[in-house]
């Protein structure tokens, strides 16, 4: 299978987020959505929220990890992060209980890097909400915390779909 990039990084896309009340899906239809991005996918998502998102460029995406840290992350914490992904949940709380107190600091700055990659991927492509020139502070202002983090993750879920790879060849 071949690499697929936009040919225009100018592309903009309409999406939800799966948290708003106003969508009404299974778990299993939230996320075909999530995969595909069509909201056809989705069910009724009538009156819900409806952010537009501009495809990244590749500049553009190694310009967000620059300004989230990129050459001053921790290299041991992004190790960690990583090494932590392949762990049950009971392993992974043994192991990270086992970490030195270096350790566990170089994994939350790491996490924090990946936090700020995530906001700054979304300060670059978020245009509009619900029509309406938007900006992140837009998101930030989302309450409860776990709608704003939710809404977090699938804006950038659906900014790196439409910035990096497809199903076909270029």
């Amino acid at each position: 299978m071949a690499l697929h990039f936009l040919t225009s990084s100018e592309m903009s896309i309409d999406v939800v987020v799966t948290c708003d009340s106003a969508v009404q899906a299974t778990e299993e239809q939230k996320a075909t959505y999530l995969q595909s991005g069509q909201l056809s996918d989705l069910g009724s998502h009538e009156g819900a929220t409806m952010f537009t998102l501009k495809a990244l460029s590749p500049s553009e995406r190694e310009q967000c990890e620059v300004r989230a840290g990129a050459y001053t992350r921790s290299e041991l914490g992004r190790h960690l992060y990583y090494e932590a992904l392949e762990l049950e949940s009971v392993e992974k709380a043994r192991w990270h209980h086992a970490l030195g107190e270096d350790e566990r600091e170089a994994m939350a700055g790491y996490q924090q890097y990946l936090n700020q990659v995530y906001n700054e991927m979304i300060k670059a492509s978020l245009t509009h909400i619900d029509g309406e020139p938007a900006t992140f502070d837009h998101i930030d202002q989302i309450r409860p915390d776990d709608h704003r983090v939710t809404t977090i993750v699938e804006l950038v879920v659906h900014i790196r779909r439409i910035s990096l790879l497809g199903d076909a060849g270029k």
